[in-house]
């Protein structure tokens, strides 16, 4: 009788660690997907608005890219 109920909480407590490092892998990537779908969508809409002449993307990458490149050579 002994035996069975050390079996049990040993099957009991290796589902629980099993069940408790699933979720440890997968901690935070829900997150981590949001942040991609976000980032996806953002660059969407700048593609967008860049090909609808809404706003000037090449203008705004090339004055940051120039910023950057004098910010190093200083």
């Amino acid at each position: 009788m002994t035996r069975m109920f050390v079996n049990t909480k040993v099957r009991l407590q290796n589902a629980v660690e099993a069940r408790l490092a699933g979720q440890d892998r997968e901690a935070g990537q829900g997150m981590l997907e949001y942040v991609g779908i976000l980032v996806i969508a953002a660059v969407l809409i700048v593609a967008v608005m860049g090909a609808l002449d809404i706003i000037d993307v090449e203008g705004i990458v090339g004055d940051r890219a120039q910023e950057i490149q004098d910010s190093l050579n200083r």
